[in-house]
């Protein structure tokens, strides 16, 4: 399992977690895109991959396909495995996980990490590898009405909260109050989790807060959890 898991930040914020992903690649592949958690009518899918390339291509990624809703929807795990890697963008966090299930590419995933297939989540794209997606409440509307919250689960039960500050902090312990969320990983825009079978890696330049019952942790790059 090769897990890199973004806060949500721009470009220069999570330079450190996609140096690390880069580094896993095999360049001479192409690069999967999956941005259908985005708001098209702000962000088309057009921009998307110019984005992207605007994020990777200082990196020596040249080659990405994007795959969205249409595409995802008649795919099968071998069509995803022409591919060095998969890059999740993020969005609003219930539509992306509904539809990865509708479509059985949630599925996919999980045989794709079996295969320690590199794969890449920003925000709600990191969220989806948590236990759940609740703590995506706080920003998102689930428009979609998902009602099945349960995600991915690859974090030893923990859940995600991006986008972190200290400013959140009673938020999210009403919360863990409200939901019975047992433990969560606070991760700021510019810091990141990079994730295999033994271990959780903080990366980035800012530190991860966990919250766990009362109590609150920090833990700073290169720190396992």
């Amino acid at each position: 399992m090769k897990l890199f898991l973004g806060g949500g930040g721009g470009k220069e914020d999570s330079i450190e977690l996609d140096k690390k992903f880069v580094a896993n690649l095999d360049l001479s592949k192409p690069l999967l895109y999956i941005p259908i958690a985005i708001n098209t009518d702000k962000h088309p899918y057009s921009g998307c991959v110019a984005w992207l390339s605007d994020v990777l291509e200082p990196l020596g990624v040249v080659n990405i396909t994007m795959w969205i809703e249409d595409d995802l929807k008649r795919k099968e795990e071998k069509d995803f495995e022409q591919f060095t890697g998969i890059y999740i963008g993020g969005g609003n966090t219930f539509k992306l996980l509904k539809e990865l299930k509708e479509f059985g590419t949630f599925e996919i995933l999980k045989k794709l990490i079996e295969k320690n297939i590199p794969i890449y989540g920003g925000s709600a794209g990191a969220i989806i590898f948590a236990k759940t997606v609740i703590p995506a409440l706080s920003a998102d509307e689930n428009f979609v009405e998902l009602r099945d919250f349960f995600a991915l689960n690859l974090l030893k039960d923990y859940e995600i909260w991006c986008h972190y500050s200290e400013s959140l902090d009673l938020m999210i312990k009403s919360y863990m109050d409200k939901y019975n969320l047992k433990k969560i990983l606070a991760i700021p825009e510019n810091a990141g989790l990079y994730v295999t079978e033994e271990s959780i890696e903080v990366v980035g330049t800012a530190d991860i807060k966990v919250f766990k019952g009362n109590n609150i942790k920090t833990f700073k790059t290169s720190d396992l959890i």
